[in-house]
């Protein structure tokens, strides 16, 4: 008796729950009830005669015969994506939905400051936008498309695309500046660091500048978990801060804050954007990051 054939509704289903992480994820997604994308899942799993999940409460992993069928998937839902793509160009230009993730101060920042051009150039494309600091995970859940991100992510099955680098400065409010009389490095010790984190790692791009047996140390260190808190926080004189130099603009154009040790630059990171593999291929997605890579927008001083 030859096989069943896969049911492209049950394989949507799998899908959804392995890239939602969970049934109740994958519903939502679906617009479904979990009932029902669970009884496609075992459907699915009577045709193909094997085991793709195991179900551990609310966990769901893949098993081997599972990882197979989803890379599978990967392969046939981008190519459907990608011919479907191909009917709405036969109607002259591009169409669809564009999900953008960024990390939160370069969306707020730079991003939302430059793509309305791109928009206006493609009004068949819409543009969603998710801000956050993981912006991984989101990615390989397909709850993004793509993402511009700051962190290196080498995996096989992510495309990436070098974009723009990132550079950082100290800077402090003019007032504290005067009050705490900074002039060296070593004149941190007598200052309150504000990081994004309370152990300082924030602050490796600068210490990594100095010998180890050289680097300044910090005074008190003053832990706020948001980009733009931690300005605000500075240029209120609450301490002296590392961010991107993009960040600070507007303060440092209103004199609320002042750069510090401007002959030395720190370590600069660099943005890049990542898709999936499997989807590169798609029209809307070559179009977004043809234009990325030919942006040079000014607060990155490029």
């Amino acid at each position: 008796m030859p096989d069943t054939p896969l049911d492209l509704a049950h394989l949507r289903a799998f899908h959804a729950v392995v890239q939602a992480g969970g049934f109740s994820a994958a519903a939502r997604r679906l617009h479904r009830t979990q009932s029902a994308v669970s009884h496609a899942v075992r459907k699915l799993e009577t045709s193909a005669k094997v085991r793709l999940l195991d179900r551990r409460g609310r966990e769901v992993r893949l098993t081997e015969a599972g990882r197979r069928l989803l890379s599978a998937c990967d392969l046939a839902f981008a190519t459907l994506d990608a011919a479907q793509e191909e009917l709405g160009q036969e109607r002259g230009r591009a169409e669809g939905r564009i999900r953008v993730g960024a990390t939160v101060e370069f969306g707020c920042s730079v991003l939302m400051r430059h793509i309305q051009p791109f928009l206006a150039a493609h009004p068949g494309l819409e543009m969603d936008f998710h801000l956050g600091h993981d912006l991984l995970t989101p990615l390989l859940r397909e709850e993004v498309d793509l993402a511009i991100d700051c962190h290196d992510h080498a995996r096989a099955d992510l495309e990436r695309t070098p974009l723009f680098r990132e550079s950082y400065m100290v800077a402090c409010s003019p007032g504290y500046l005067a009050s705490h009389a900074i002039r060296e490095p070593e004149d941190l010790a007598r200052c309150t660091v504000l990081s994004l984190d309370k152990a300082g790692a924030w602050w490796e791009r600068f210490l990594a500048r100095f010998p180890r047996t050289r680097r300044p140390a910090f005074g008190r260190v003053v832990a706020i978990d948001h980009i733009r808190a931690l300005i605000t926080a500075a240029a209120s004189g609450m301490g002296v801060l590392l961010a991107p130099s993009y960040s600070l603009q507007e303060e440092l154009a209103r004199g609320e804050l002042v750069p510090l040790f401007p002959s030395i630059r720190p370590h600069e990171d660099r943005f890049a954007l990542y898709q999936k593999t499997a989807r590169a291929r798609l029209a809307k997605h070559r179009l977004l990051k043809a234009y990325l890579e030919a942006l040079n927008p000014a607060e990155l001083g490029a």
